[in-house]
């Protein structure tokens, strides 16, 4: 019980800290200062400066800068406007074409990018504009982008997946297999959702494409189409790592933005680099910040003493995934996704074990249920970037957003107890 109250401790002053406007990563450290002189000095102050080193001295994650670049090379070097003309002649012609058009683009630029904020800035600043030009209302828009967005990190490879196999010591490359099957399910109810939706309100549809403009448009989005290859065929032959993986993805994608589409200037290359290493480098400094928490959650014995006390209460494994959904979901809804995954997946790595729950089916289940709060007030993320381009209200957004929720809190139930759709995939590569 005493663990438990110190983990309360530690949890309440982070979160102190960050309702007040404290940046993240400043938030965690001085919620561990805070701890850590409430103990009268039972924990030495230079643990603080050790575990932040120690949280980040790892060559995996320098492939998170290197998957960010990735994504941007592709998006400013013209592939993400390919991508969005191959969707297009393949469902622009269904009723609510552009709709579907919006989550068929997003499940392919999922395979390049691997975050969700990515997906939506740049399927959005296409999508939303002609979606509005064709008579959607703009909440609509901004509602369907955003939702297919959430594919980002689940269909690989993802950044996500990163973070979280560095949190736990799984296999990068069984993450990023075992989201493969999950994220293509979110993309199926999320079609089946917005079908639904253009009939009941009869949007519009466009004409249906050629022969001659369907294999043009496959053609010009071939070079995107073959990123994932790229990645996930160098991580699982075993000839690259991720890290490296990450590094062919960017040489590959200044090669075909600037000599094969000749969309891709110099001048551009700087500035995306440079937003690139930005957008890593806050996320690095988290990363560094939950150092000092994971150390403590760790000594603390937290999980243990958690995973205990849930099994004295239930020792149904079905039980306590549907208790770390709710956790999750609620988790979700206040914080970003990396911030959660390095506060509250240290905890679950001991449940984990004690009810028998994969790590790397656990990981799909834990990246689904935050990519659900990036879309969901209060904080959404994803909804509120979306919005911004729509020029929509916000509140309307989240509206719109409802049903596509709905479709993928239903993917998660399945996700959830049906392990198999994670766990098939990685289980059949990895054991030849």
């Amino acid at each position: 019980m005493q663990q438990i109250l110190m983990f309360a401790l530690l949890m309440g002053a982070f979160l102190a800290f960050a309702l007040v406007g404290v940046p993240v990563f400043f938030a965690m450290g001085l919620a561990s200062l805070v701890f850590i002189l409430f103990t009268g000095g039972a924990v030495p102050l230079n643990v603080l400066a050790s575990s932040m080193v120690q949280g980040i001295d790892s060559f995996a994650f320098l492939a998170i800068p290197f998957f960010f670049l990735a994504g941007d090379l592709m998006n400013t070097g013209g592939i993400t406007r390919r991508l969005l003309a191959f969707a297009t002649a393949m469902v622009g012609h269904i009723r609510g074409g552009l709709s579907h058009v919006a989550i068929l683009a997003s499940m392919i630029f999922s395979g390049v990018s691997g975050s969700a904020v990515a997906d939506a800035s740049a399927i959005g600043s296409s999508m939303i504009p002609a979606m509005k030009e064709q008579g959607y209302p703009p909440a609509y828009a901004a509602a369907v982008v955003a939702a297919a967005s959430t594919m980002g990190p689940i269909i690989p490879p993802s950044i996500a997946f990163v973070v979280y196999a560095l949190v736990t010591e799984v296999s990068v490359g069984r993450l990023f297999l075992a989201g493969a099957i999950p994220g293509l399910l979110m993309g199926v109810y999320l079609l089946i959702t917005a079908t639904i939706m253009a009939r009941r309100r009869n949007f519009p549809f466009s004409t249906r494409a050629s022969r001659k403009q369907f294999f043009s448009s496959m053609l010009g989005a071939l070079p995107a189409l073959a990123m994932p290859v790229i990645i996930l065929g160098g991580i699982m032959s075993g000839i690259t790592t991720s890290t490296e993986a990450g590094v062919a993805a960017v040489v590959y994608a200044m090669l075909v933005g600037r000599f094969l589409y000749r969309e891709l200037t110099f001048t551009q290359m700087w500035r995306i680099t440079t937003e690139a290493m930005i957008n890593s480098g806050l996320i690095m400094l988290t990363i560094a910040a939950s150092g000092i928490f994971s150390w403590l959650v760790s000594n603390l014995a937290i999980g243990e003493t958690l995973a205990k006390t849930l099994l004295a209460l239930t020792d149904s494994r079905w039980v306590m995934l549907a208790l770390i959904n709710i956790v999750l979901l609620l988790w979700g809804l206040a914080l970003e996704p990396a911030v959660a995954l390095v506060t509250l997946v240290p905890v679950l790595v001991p449940i984990a074990h004690a009810y028998q729950i994969d790590l790397v089916h656990l990981g799909v289940v834990v990246v689904l249920n935050l990519m659900i709060g990036q879309l969901t007030p209060p904080s959404g993320v994803i909804s509120f970037l979306t919005a911004q381009l729509a020029g929509a209200p916000l509140h309307a957004v989240f509206r719109e957003a409802l049903p596509f929720t709905i479709a993928l809190i239903a993917v998660l139930v399945i996700v959830t107890y049906v392990p198999l759709l994670s766990l098939a995939l990685p289980d059949l590569v990895f054991a030849r």
